[in-house]
């Protein structure tokens, strides 16, 4: 047996949800399930003055059988008698957390998992949505200054490099038996300080921007990468080559990608696929 619930809220709120459905891989109906189960958990009463006078929409899912148990005496414990107010406040309080806080809200049972791993420094086997699986130290997990998105650093045993995975596609943790010991604690601080998702530290590329390129290059901060060095047009980044393919390839003909060989080579392979389709 469910129950309908049926709540109106801002429209900006409904849109929140909606792209957190596609960006978390959920269905509504979980994700709202999801919400009221961990907001009761809290057991605070909390009554939220939202003055909002702009669009609304309405918004529906079925309570599933697990939380419809014990459903009325949680009203009537707690005096709601305006089912549609609560909901709408536990749904406004969640959508008013940041993305980050709502992703590590969502995938709380792997964040602590992963914690408790870095913690005990044990090994994890980690399962994604695809089904692959990998084993890895976990060092952190972090998030970039800019990008609304959080990663678990780790050390990959297989390729046997660091690597970073973002949380979203993480399906399960298995934590092993097995403990590590601390491989690098100079280079795990740097990531600490200023967390890099493509982990360029020590990577080097050198570029020439147009008089454009370098309007761009300082308006465009996501993945910016550091510089290290200008002579007049030319630039040496710590780029990593994943990181300067994700950014410059904004730039078009702004750039030229100068060092190294192999990365130029990529960017021209790709401009020489795209003429192609526009001859």
């Amino acid at each position: 047996m469910e129950k309908k619930i049926r709540v109106t809220l801002p429209r900006k709120i409904v849109e929140i949800l909606e792209n957190d459905i596609e960006e978390f891989f959920i269905k509504k109906n979980t994700l709202l399930n999801y919400i009221y189960a961990e907001k009761i958990k809290e057991n605070q009463q909390k009554k939220f003055v939202y003055p909002y006078k702009g669009e609304t929409s309405v918004i529906q899912f079925n309570l599933n059988k697990k939380n419809l148990e014990g459903y009325y005496n949680f009203l009537e414990e707690n005096n709601i008698q305006n089912e549609s107010e609560f909901f709408r406040e536990i749904l406004i309080e969640y959508a008013s957390l940041g993305k980050k806080k709502r992703e590590c809200f969502l995938f709380k049972d792997i964040v602590e998992r992963i914690n408790y791993s870095i913690k005990e420094k044990r090994i994890i086997k980690i399962v994604f949505r695809d089904e692959k699986n990998i084993e890895v130290e976990p060092y952190l997990i972090e998030s970039s200054k800019l990008e609304v998105m959080n990663y678990l650093f780790c050390y990959n045993l297989r390729e046997a490099k660091w690597k970073n995975y973002k949380i979203k596609y993480i399906k399960s943790i298995y934590i092993k038996n097995t403990s590590f010991k601390l491989r690098d604690k100079e280079f795990i601080d740097k990531m600490k300080e200023n967390f890099d998702p493509f982990i360029s530290f020590g990577q080097y590329i050198k570029i020439k921007l147009t008089t454009a390129g370098k309007k761009m290059f300082n308006e465009i901060e996501t993945n910016r990468p550091q510089i290290i060095k200008i002579d007049k047009d030319e630039y040496i980044l710590e780029c990593s080559h994943e990181k300067a393919k994700r950014y410059f390839s904004f730039f078009l003909d702004e750039v030229e990608i100068l060092e190294p060989l192999e990365l130029r080579t990529w960017f021209k392979e790709k401009y020489r696929k795209a003429l192609i389709k526009y001859e």
